[in-house]
């Protein structure tokens, strides 16, 4: 793989930094890869240069699942991510599916580095998930104004679940969910920077994106959207206590790190049960809850997913019976084993959490079926695992 041809297109509204994408080893075509950044805040225009490490890391695992023997890259990355990406590469092929040997790293020759003076800020990612506003919740409960890791700004990209596929970049449905963040937004004092990179649209294999690169993906976009030095928060997807091998993990989203921008794996120390019932007491953040994977429109969620599912039954076992967001808690249980009749794999835990507090309230039904759900998923692993 060859990353070439930088550039950058600066406006009033918005800088693009793009990139050509070649491939060496695979008949695959050129692609422009592109990061915008929607900021008009004051280090806009400071920030003119195209971004290596940002490239390097949106395209690195691409490379490595797709065989390639280097990634030639005309920039100058930092080197502690190129150390961070073959550790990373050294977790995914412990992991299992990762072709071997990893991709070769090559750059420009070095000059000498400059990492900003200026204090370190604060950062994260924002979507309206349940890991996101959980972690800005502790974040204002952990630090004070002024303090280098106090979340001042956020970033919600458009392109990874809104908009990832190249047909329909779903740009009503992105400015709706922008919308509906401002009373968040607004309420703790927060700078939201739109984000759009169709890094998704890119050559990849099935399932790849959420099992092993999403995590350097959120890396890319922070070092392309964030100028000076700052820390990037990442809300955690699992609980260190049930983690699985996945996109975005403890163990190597910091990997995606840099002298300049550090990155953390915020949250994983907390289930999912328990981040929700911490939000539970956070009414602006419930009204804006999107958990949705689904294209639903102009509708935050579906409410029918397994997602959205899951999180009702969730609210409901902490003692939320509705919210505007996804409506009424209490899933009928026909229609939750209707819409997930699939093995539970890694959510496994997620729903095991469930059982205790639903059936304090009673639901024993629901929870009935629950244990069944359960109990197929256990055996289908074992099944899986002995094949």
């Amino acid at each position: 793989m060859i990353i070439r041809n930088f550039g950058v297109v600066n406006s009033s509204e918005a800088r693009i930094y793009s990139a050509t994408v070649s491939w060496e080893d695979r008949e695959l075509p050129d692609q422009e890869l592109i990061f915008e950044i929607r900021d008009k805040g004051p280090e806009h225009s400071a920030h003119a240069e195209p971004c290596a490490d940002a490239f390097l890391a949106a395209c690195f695992p691409l490379a490595a699942i797709h065989g390639e023997a280097r990634i030639r890259i005309h920039g100058q990355p930092c080197p502690l991510l190129i150390e961070g990406l073959s550790t990373a590469h050294a977790w995914w092929t412990s992991w299992g599916g990762m072709p071997s040997p990893m991709p070769l790293i090559e750059t420009l020759p070095r000059t000498d580095c400059i990492v900003p003076a200026a204090p370190r800020r604060g950062v994260a990612f924002l979507s309206g998930g349940v890991d996101g506003l959980h972690m800005l919740m502790r974040n204002r409960c952990r630090y004070r104004p002024g303090d280098p890791a106090y979340i001042g700004e956020v970033l919600f990209v458009q392109g990874f679940d809104i908009g990832k596929r190249a047909r329909d970049p779903e740009n009503a449905r992105y400015e709706m969910v922008s919308r509906r963040l401002e009373p968040v937004v607004a309420e703790s004092g927060l700078r939201l920077i739109k984000c759009r990179s169709n890094l998704r649209h890119l050559p990849s294999k099935p399932d790849f994106w959420q099992e092993r690169h999403c995590g350097a993906a959120l890396g890319a976009v922070g070092h392309a959207a964030v100028v000076g030095s700052a820390f990037l928060f990442v809300g955690a997807s699992y609980p260190i206590s049930d983690a699985v091998p996945w996109g975005s993990h403890p163990a190597v989203d910091s990997l995606f790190s840099t002298q300049r921008l550090t990155i953390v794996h915020d949250g994983a120390r907390f289930s999912r049960l328990q981040k929700v019932r911490d939000l539970a007491s956070w009414p602006t953040a419930l009204a804006v809850l999107r958990v949705c994977p689904a294209s639903a429109g102009l509708r935050a969620n579906c409410r029918e997913c397994e997602k959205c599912l899951r999180t009702r039954l969730e609210l409901l076992a902490v003692g939320i019976d509705e919210t505007e967001a996804l409506g009424p808690s209490l899933v009928r249980a026909e229609l939750w084993d209707e819409c997930v009749p699939g093995p539970l794999g890694g959510r496994l835990a997620f729903y095991k959490d469930l059982i205790e507090p639903l059936r304090a309230r009673g639901y024993n039904e629901l929870c009935r079926v629950l244990e069944r759900k359960i109990a197929a998923s256990k055996e289908h692993a074992r099944g899986a695992g002995g094949q």
